[in-house]
């Protein structure tokens, strides 16, 4: 089989991409299919659940269109459907006049009368609409939805196993990580006999094939570049807000291979996949320093540079990539390969050009109000974010207008020529961040007291840590930064609610400053300092 033809099963214009009843499959493609198959921990738990599950019972498999949750329905529908009922698509009718909700309350009255349990695949969209829409007679199941979407524990004969509840992406010692999508990529270009595709790989090669898909099935196929990828799918996460989806990143490995170019241009070039398009925004030939720009302009006007060719060289040799590749290409070249070893090592002194402060930090701090445990081990390492970054930021933001206040002065309000600013003592609660639990990683939660009064949490993503350390260097926000800005003010404007009950207000006209103090006894004290 043609290596193309093999990795054409990973398209989304496959036939293939999704699994349904009764399909029928080439017996080649269908090898393909099942070597591709990663199980997940969300799999897991399903069959645990499944093996225990009782007459009385029915298990909701929920999440969103493309995240798997037919391939694995589709799987243990064989194997358990002579005890256990399977409704594999909610969205589904059985009858063309029959709504979604009404095939549900079809599957629902025949589970009341029968004494097996059931199994049903559905979106959370559905499982909204079928709370409100659902018909009387099953009230109990729709209490049960309403409870689970508004999260609340349940117990008894209902269990709702949510893809969302299983994170795609983990952060272990500040690297980022992720099981099923690390995987997946490997499956497709690991070294092994029992991979078809890297069977169709050797015969092309065997032919003398020196081609663009040879050459990114070669680059695809270090671990070093796997990892990179991974990160920038988390950069799209975390930064564009991205869905990721089972379906795909199948598509999205398929267009990295497949596409016009070599896979470091594919991966930025966009293109019909929504992570390409996202992945874009983070292409690394658009970063402008010293460093980078002096290598773009030693390339156009092709200076002589020994170190380079022997690079060039190892490109070809390695990877089977031609050497005549413009400085763009080169630059994103240098980028995929930033954390992988070669003979000269040409590439890794453009390393520091690609590191990103914000990103960097966010997995750290991420991580360690995650596994924050009240220690004083875990206090010191969590407070100088918290003193350096956070209160800094805050106090610079908010004293913008007045920026001659001490880092104790809180700015109120002008009037005239004198501006009014409040004492404040802000601090961080540590139980509350020891009783926060992180289950998103696209952001946690600041825990801060203002006056000794404890404010609501503050999420934090990382566009809005980047901000934060942007204001600590001296930058001030522009319209570039409208939602992180936006959730910057909400907190401000929170804590100027605390510091204008402040016991002690400051009164500042032409460099002066009077104190103004309430004391104990309620009387009000003032002061020229």
């Amino acid at each position: 089989m043609r290596l193309k033809k093999a990795l054409s099963m990973l398209s989304k214009s496959s036939p293939y991409a999704v699994s349904t009843v009764g399909e029928s499959i080439d017996k080649e493609l269908e090898k393909i299919k099942q070597y591709l198959y990663v199980e997940t921990d969300i799999e897991r738990a399903f069959r645990e659940k499944l093996n225990e599950i009782q007459s009385h019972e029915i298990i909701f498999l929920c999440g969103s269109s493309g995240d798997g949750k037919s391939e694995i329905l589709t799987r243990y529908r064989e194997a358990y459907q002579g005890k256990v009922d399977f409704h594999l698509d909610a969205t589904h009718s059985f009858k063309p006049d029959d709504t979604a909700v009404e095939t549900l309350d079809s599957i629902f009255a025949k589970f009341t009368n029968s004494d097996r349990p059931l199994v049903v695949g559905i979106n959370i969209g559905m499982l909204g609409n079928y709370e409100r829409e659902g018909d009387d007679a099953h009230s109990n199941v729709r209490s049960a939805i309403k409870c689970f979407l508004e999260g609340e524990q349940l117990a008894g004969d209902y269990t709702f196993i949510d893809f969302e509840a299983f994170p795609k992406f983990q952060i272990v010692n500040g690297e980022v990580d992720s099981e099923f999508f690390s995987g997946l990529m490997d499956k497709v270009v690991k070294d092994e006999v029992d991979n078809p595709f890297r069977e169709a790989l050797n015969e092309e090669i065997s032919r003398g094939t020196h081609n663009l898909l040879v050459a990114n099935f070669l680059l695809l196929g270090e671990h070093s570049v796997q990892k990179i990828i991974v990160e920038l799918l988390l950069c799209a996460r975390i930064r564009k807000d991205q869905f990721i989806t089972a379906r795909m990143l199948l598509d999205f490995v398929y267009c990295l291979l497949t596409g016009p170019g070599y896979l470091f241009d594919n991966l930025f070039s966009g293109g019909d996949n929504e992570l390409l398009a996202a992945l874009a925004d983070f292409d690394p030939s658009i970063i402008r320093n010293k460093q980078l720009d002096l290598f773009v302009i030693h390339r156009t006007l092709d200076f002589r540079d020994d170190s380079y060719l022997d690079f060039v060289n190892e490109l070809e040799s390695r990877y089977r990539v031609k050497g005549d590749l413009d400085p763009t290409s080169l630059i994103r070249c240098f980028y995929l390969l930033k954390s992988t070893e070669l003979e000269n090592g040409y590439h890794l002194r453009f390393s520091d050009s690609f590191d990103e402060a914000s990103l960097t930090l966010y997995k750290k701090i991420w991580q360690l109000h995650k596994e924050f445990d009240g220690s004083s081990e875990s206090r010191a390492l969590l407070k100088p974010f918290y003193n350096e970054i956070v209160l800094l930021s805050i106090n610079k933001y908010a004293n913008k207008n007045a920026s001659y206040l001490t880092k104790d002065e809180f700015y109120i309000s002008s009037h005239g020529l004198s501006d009014l600013a409040a004492e404040v003592d802000i601090a961080i609660s540590y139980p509350r961040i020891q009783a926060d639990e992180i289950h998103d990683i696209s952001e946690f939660n600041l825990h801060i007291i203002v006056n000794e009064d404890q404010l609501e949490p503050v999420p934090v993503n990382v566009n809005l840590l980047a901000m934060m350390m942007d204001i600590c260097a001296g930058f001030r926000p522009n319209k570039h930064n409208k939602n992180s800005v936006v959730l910057l003010d909400e907190l401000v404007n929170k804590i100027t609610r605390h510091a204008s009950n402040s016991k002690v207000l400051f009164l500042h006209r032409n460099g002066l400053r009077i104190k103004i103090k309430e004391n104990p006894d309620g009387d009000i004290r003032v002061g020229g300092l």
